[in-house]
């Protein structure tokens, strides 16, 4: 029973974890706007920058969800760092990767 229970709280623990985030938004970060390529045509495109997390802990795959939450939100620091003000994805979510562009959209 107590072998059970242990299990169980494991599971639990791993089920939890994987849904957290521990990136830090920098100041700023969430001014920061995530639009699509057609809505960026008058801004200055600062760069590129491709955002990774962890899609895996232990047997457990991350909520889809959850992984890019955690990559818009590393896309945005890195927006802060680059003094941009938006960023659109690029490439499609693939093995916790993503590529956004770094616009600079305010005049």
């Amino acid at each position: 029973m107590k072998k059970i229970l242990l299990l169980g709280m494991g599971l639990s623990s791993v089920f939890l974890l994987s849904a957290c985030s521990w990136i830090q938004p920098l100041p700023g970060a969430f001014n920061v706007a995530l639009l699509e390529e057609k809505d960026v045509t008058g801004c200055t495109k600062l760069g590129t920058t491709t955002s990774s997390v962890l899609s895996h802990v232990g047997l457990y795959d991350r909520d889809t969800a959850a992984i890019k939450k955690d990559l818009i939100l590393l896309a945005k620091n890195e927006a802060v760092n680059m003094r941009g003000d938006t960023i659109v994805a690029i490439s499609p979510l693939q093995d916790g990767r993503m590529e956004f562009a770094i616009y600079d959209c305010v005049k």
